[in-house]
């Protein structure tokens, strides 16, 4: 009894996880699907969007000011990092002195 059980465990684990790696799959194939969607509609705004979810992932917890110089900037398509708090730092240090 205890090894059926123990068997029956094991296969409801395993039903479990394909079910958990199917529902994932084809949530990502559906948010696949969408984006190719929006893409063929406004390609310009989508790849805008993709990169800045993008960075936003990439610097998630990073202190930082991003600044838009907007369509007459220099740099066009260009959003530049400025570390203010590393810029804050040094201004102490020499305060500091």
């Amino acid at each position: 009894p205890r090894a059926r059980g123990e068997a029956e465990r094991a296969i409801q684990e395993a039903s479990a996880y394909r079910e958990e790696v199917r529902n994932r799959a084809q949530g990502d194939a559906e948010r696949f699907i969408s984006v190719l969607t929006s893409y063929r509609l406004a390609p310009e705004v989508t790849q805008e969007r993709l990169y800045l979810e993008t960075m936003e992932e990439v610097l998630r917890g990073v202190q930082k000011v991003i600044i838009d110089s907007g369509d007459e900037g220099v740099g066009q398509g260009v959003v530049p990092y400025l570390p203010l708090n590393e810029l804050q730092r040094s201004t102490r240090q020499g305060a500091g002195q």
